[in-house]
């Protein structure tokens, strides 16, 4: 006996070829939807719009990553000044101090970094603006000798310094180079990065220029530093009080009173803290 619905034909089907209409109706449907969605991304007006905006995001990060940058906004600026009125190329400080304070020391030395960030300006203040003492620094470009590299970037950086005291700011640069440190042989002293600081420093870019291409400040920072090994030195930093090897922690407190002890005066070492003005 046959079962099933009687179509308009006056034909009967039966339940399972009901459903096996259904599902190829079904397929069809699906079938017809994504050719559908296939001929909207082959429409050349939506790939056009596609390529516009993929172009236009590109463009844009192309120019925010080429835009002219000002020389400190990828740099950090010295917490405190250098004294006007005391500096004389690499020396800080009056002549007529009683202890000079002789510093052996590379730009991308982080115990240097230390002491001229953190121990030299309480000292400055406290000891060297009032004629205690008087500092001078010297070039042990150790650093960036550790690597084979035509860019000796603790050479390079002790030279920059020098091109800084041929224009009076030393101490400036001095200043700079040690806030901007970032490790050692990693690219902080690239060139390009050298000009940013030296232009911090507010120096004659013209000049400075001129100056780090001559190459003779590369040849006196590293002269001084084989001057250095030769007498000894092996280490950064290196401090010497009226010409006797300091060994003493390098803090602001033991430092102090060992400057203070040459000075032979009984006057209170400096405040931990405090900072150049």
């Amino acid at each position: 006996m046959t079962t099933g619905r009687k179509t308009e034909a006056g034909e009967y089907v039966t339940r399972r070829e009901r459903r096996a209409t259904e599902r190829a109706a079904r397929s069809g449907h699906r079938s017809e939807s994504r050719a559908a969605k296939r001929a909207i991304w082959r429409s050349p007006m939506v790939v056009l719009s596609v390529v516009a905006i993929l172009l236009g995001g590109a463009a844009v990060a192309y120019a925010f990553a080429t835009q002219p940058r000002t020389p400190t906004d990828l740099l950090i600026a010295p917490l405190a000044a250098v004294p006007a009125g005391i500096a004389d190329g690499r020396t800080l400080g009056t002549a007529a101090a009683p202890v000079t304070v002789d510093i052996w020391s590379d730009f991308q030395c982080p115990g240097c970094r230390q002491l001229a960030t953190r121990i030299e300006p309480p000292i400055v203040t406290q000891l060297v603006v009032p004629g205690f003492a008087r500092l001078v620094y010297h070039d042990a470009a150790f650093q960036g000798r550790k690597v084979n590299t035509s860019w000796d970037e603790s050479e390079q950086a002790a030279a920059a310094a020098r091109c800084a005291a041929d224009q009076g700011r030393f101490w400036e640069m001095h200043d700079w180079l040690f806030a901007n440190w970032n490790g050692e042989n990693e690219g902080g002293f690239r060139p390009e990065r050298l000009r940013l600081i030296a232009d911090s420093a507010e120096l004659d870019m013209g000049v400075y220029d001129q100056c780090m291409a001559a190459g003779d400040k590369q040849t006196a920072a590293g002269a001084e530093t084989d001057a250095a090994v030769a007498s000894g030195i092996q280490s950064t930093p290196t401090i010497l009080l009226n010409g006797v090897l300091y060994r003493g922690a390098v803090t602001v407190k033991d430092l102090g009173n060992a400057i203070m002890a040459a000075a032979g005066t009984p006057s209170p070492a400096p405040a931990e803290g405090r900072v150049r003005q």
